[in-house]
């Protein structure tokens, strides 16, 4: 692993809540699945939540304009969690902890109102969700569980300027917290594919600063 990983799997280890924003490639979700299911393994959680917004700009919107049944509007979503699961674990035990629920995916809108006690929410491609979204989120934690937010905010789809999603609010806000640690990974941490790599190179203008 290189340091910024290190970093990012001592934080999502000791933090309440992680922060990993970055290019696209540099194992944001794949470090979070990781450390959660160290953290299932040894009973330290029960449950793992993978949370992610479904957008359609300008704004946010709900499962119900997917088409087909609860299933199969929330089979796509949970894809990266299971392209992740792949690296580490067998697709039978894979398999088993998404069918029995261990690892769920929960729509934002079903998190209002609920306490989430020993479990880990990774929460991705929050660059798309806005900061009461995020805030929602970030209140539902109970007793024993921590928080990831994970993204990149140069590929937000919420029709806002720059920096103003609920990610980039976030880390201003907590950024100094104790109980938060926060990695930002770079171009010369992409670890996905040399192509990946290249073409991040090629759109490097997007992530300086307007």
């Amino acid at each position: 692993m290189n340091p910024s990983q290190v970093d990012a799997m001592r934080y999502l280890k000791t933090k309440t809540l992680t922060i990993l924003t970055g290019p696209p490639g540099t194992a944001k979700t794949l470090l979070s699945i990781h450390a959660a299911c160290e953290k299932l393994q040894k009973r330290e959680i029960e449950k793992i939540y993978y949370v992610k917004p479904i957008v359609s700009t300008p704004g946010e919107q709900g499962l119900g304009f997917l088409p087909g049944n609860l299933e199969e509007k929330i089979a796509p979503h949970i894809m990266p969690i299971r392209d992740s699961l792949a690296v580490f674990m067998q697709k039978g035990k894979a398999d088993y902890l998404i069918e029995k629920k261990i690892i769920e995916f929960l729509p934002i809108e079903h998190l209002r109102g609920r306490s989430l006690h020993r479990c880990m929410i990774i929460a991705d491609e929050m660059q798309n969700a806005t900061t009461h979204s995020v805030m929602t989120i970030l209140t539902r934690l109970g007793d024993n569980s921590s928080i990831a937010l994970l993204g990149d905010v140069v590929q937000r789809d919420l029709a806002n300027r720059y920096g103003h999603d609920g990610l980039s609010d976030a880390l201003r806000r907590l950024g100094s917290n104790q109980s938060v640690g926060h990695v930002n990974f770079g171009y010369n941490e992409i670890v996905r594919s040399d192509f990946v790599k290249s073409v991040i190179h090629a759109y490097s203008d997007l992530y300086s600063p307007t």
